[in-house]
């Protein structure tokens, strides 16, 4: 079993938390989506949700994964005209691409450098730069292990070819869970691990402290030069939701009265930038719900999830659709 799977048979536990109560009533008047956001599962099905109702629909799908695989949310990336993932098979990682026009897939088995060794090596992160519009991926050299002194390595994958690239670049991380890029910089956390900056211009990397301490960052996303939002472990249990200043390595709780709960932690978050809002798939009352979080307000809702019981909701939110 690799890393992915027993990492997330110890965190999937539903957190209790209070949210504003502005679910409307069924006496109200019938409430409308504006919008929907996609979303991936861990089965690779590929979902809408509406911004107002919460009702998470079919969209898509991935062709071509085996039945039965359990996706990393981590290894999701996307543009406005393809989604990516990593399908890991042991022993080796393939790569798939769907076209958010045509709606196909295709996919390559991923052939890494030979500097690249290990037990099993196996693609932990998968990030898209938009600027640069490249692929960035981390390699953990054995998944089954979760030793802080796993050999993580930073690759390239050229979106046109799939092509990989190594430049030479390692470092010291039991693997990735949530990864974000800033200013030339990707950052790269695991639970109860250092968190890991990798800069682009020199090709290096270190391990920082947040606070003047070892944080683990889940669901981050970057929103301007060295501003980051992400969710953190409480120490009294539950999830909360932070803004990382990436000048100073510094965090702030930005809902410090609130138990926010996060089913699963992997994987990136997602800023809504026509409504400056962080926008993430939580759970309020034991019950799931679109937790959205206005960044010019400071004003947070949380809609209840309408799911329907055939669907698989282990998501993560990616982008924004028409609906």
């Amino acid at each position: 079993m690799n890393f992915t799977i027993k990492f997330l048979a110890l965190i999937c536990v539903v957190f209790l938390f209070s949210c504003s109560g502005d679910t409307p009533s069924a006496e109200t008047n019938v409430v409308k989506d504006d919008f929907s956001y996609l979303s991936v599962n861990t089965s690779g099905k590929i979902e809408k949700t509406g911004n107002n109702t919460g009702k998470l629909s079919p969209f898509s799908k991935f062709e071509g994964l085996t039945n039965g695989t359990i996706l990393g949310l981590n290894t999701i990336a996307c543009n406005s005209d393809k989604i990516y993932l990593i399908e890991h098979i042991p022993p080796t990682d393939k790569l798939f691409v769907f076209d958010r026009n045509t709606k196909t897939t295709i996919s390559k088995k991923l052939l890494y450098p030979k500097e690249i060794i290990g037990d099993e090596p196996t693609m932990t992160s998968l990030v898209w730069d938009e600027s640069n519009k490249m692929l960035y991926g981390i390699v953990v050299n054995n998944p089954n292990s979760s030793s802080p002194n796993n050999l993580c390595y930073f690759i390239k994958i050229n979106p046109n070819t799939l092509e990989i690239s190594y430049e030479g670049l390692t470092f010291k991380q039991t693997a990735s869970y949530t990864t974000f890029f800033n200013a030339g910089k990707l950052y790269s956390s695991y639970h109860n691990d250092n968190t890991i900056e990798i800069n682009l211009s020199n090709n290096t990397s270190k391990a920082v402290l947040f606070n003047n301490s070892k944080i683990s960052f889940m669901r981050a996303t970057s929103y301007s030069n060295n501003t980051a939002y992400c969710l953190i472990n409480k120490i009294n249990g539950g999830v909360a939701l932070a803004k990382i200043n990436l000048s100073d390595y510094s965090y702030e709780d930005l809902l410090p009265n609130e138990t926010l709960g996060i089913f699963n932690p992997t994987g990136k978050g997602y800023i809504d930038p026509s409504t400056n809002e962080y926008v993430c798939y939580m759970i309020k009352d034991a019950q799931y719900c679109l937790l959205k979080y206005n960044i010019s307000t400071k004003i947070f809702s949380a809609i209840k999830y309408t799911l329907d019981s055939s669907i698989n909701n282990n998501i993560l939110i990616i982008d924004k659709v028409a609906n």
